[in-house]
């Protein structure tokens, strides 16, 4: 893919404490947070919160239209703020 700004669908990077990464997609942000889905967040199907400040890359798929649509700005309330994804 393409690196892009942070946009609703886009595929997150985040560097892992003591290593290792994740991957999850963009659906919203917060003042500190991307909200991120995942498929291996609790070991579960999640949206979790992920700190901005451990944003490797953001990437879009290069064969697809520029994305249109930005992060919208979400509530905090009832998420979870995760810092291992495992």
């Amino acid at each position: 893919g393409r690196e892009v700004a942070p946009c609703y669908g886009a595929v997150l990077a985040f560097e892992r404490p003591g290593g290792g990464g994740h991957v999850g997609f963009a659906v919203g942000y917060d003042a500190a947070n991307f909200f991120v889905l995942g498929g291996n967040q609790s070991n579960a199907v999640t949206i979790a919160r992920i700190a901005k400040s451990r944003l490797l890359a953001s990437r879009y798929p290069a064969t697809y239209p520029n994305p249109r649509q930005p992060l919208p700005l979400m509530s905090a309330a009832g998420t979870i703020i995760t810092t291992n994804e495992a």
